[in-house]
């Protein structure tokens, strides 16, 4: 019983959750080489935050400059919401019922294999904000960058933990998948914050947005720009952190139920 124990201790199931991203990453991999991430999904990424920065300047500059970071941060939180697709991957490859039948939690699994979104969106993100900044005369410090780069990653993980609850939704029905965290990113940028000022959409979908990831995420990264930063941007960060923290509790609590319910009876565990 010991030996069962330390086998899938603290330490195996770090190893699980390390093999899953290197399993995701290999995905990944077949995708994209560094040309074409570099020259092809990257430069999309940027014409992206370009076309918004570009309405912005016929608006004023300081609409150029809320659009640029709105729709730089936007493009982080949108790479979190591709878990909501790459979570139903093991159920089209065949290999979701091998997680259910192996002794280890499936969900370590699942949270794993899309990590590799995670510095595929900051990595667009700061590009855009770096590269794309004169346009909208935005001036940075080194102070600046070091807090943006880690309140994206803030909210790349956010935004990553609501999409793998949407992808527990979906696991069964991949079908769903893009039309759901297509929704669901379109909702973001209405009621967060990227395109108006969460305030101007409402009491009720202001509301909204106070418990999705990018809403307070982004209000810090606008006042560490802005040169603002402080205690208040720390509140911020923590209230991200909670709301991102409780759906990744919300995803892991759907997909132990998917485990327990599939031991069971095998529901849903094949594409027919």
């Amino acid at each position: 019983m010991s030996r069962r124990a330390n086998e899938f201790g603290p330490g195996s199931r770090v190893q699980v959750l390390g093999w899953a991203a290197r399993a995701g990453l290999a995905d990944y991999g077949t995708v994209f080489t560094w040309k074409t991430w570099l020259l092809g999904w990257f430069v999309r990424m940027l014409a992206q935050v370009l076309f918004f920065t570009t309405i912005g300047t016929l608006l004023g500059p300081d609409q150029a400059r809320y659009l640029l970071i709105g729709n730089a941060v936007a493009l982080v939180a949108l790479h979190g919401m591709f878990a909501t697709a790459s979570t139903t991957w093991e159920l089209q490859n065949g290999t979701l019922p091998l997680l259910v039948a192996s002794p280890s939690n499936p969900a370590l699994v699942l949270v794993g294999r899309s990590l590799f979104w995670l510095p595929d969106g900051v990595a667009c993100g700061l590009g855009a904000v770096l590269i794309l900044g004169p346009v909208a005369d935005l001036r940075l410090t080194v102070l600046s960058v070091l807090l943006l780069t880690a309140l994206l990653v803030l909210v790349a993980v956010t935004s990553y933990c609501l999409g793998l609850f949407l992808g527990s939704l979906v696991l069964t029905a991949p079908d769903l998948r893009n039309v759901v965290s297509n929704a669901a990113f379109t909702v973001m940028l209405i009621v967060c914050g990227a395109e108006v000022p969460a305030g101007a959409v409402g009491p009720v979908l202001a509301g909204l947005g106070q418990v999705l990831p990018l809403t307070h995420g982004l209000s810090a990264i606008r006042e560490a720009l802005d040169g603002e930063a402080g205690l208040h941007t720390l509140g911020l960060a923590g209230w991200e952190t909670l709301v991102g923290a409780c759906w990744l509790g919300a995803a892991l609590g759907v997909l132990a139920w998917r485990a327990r319910r599939s031991r069971r009876d095998g529901a849903a565990l094949f594409l027919t």
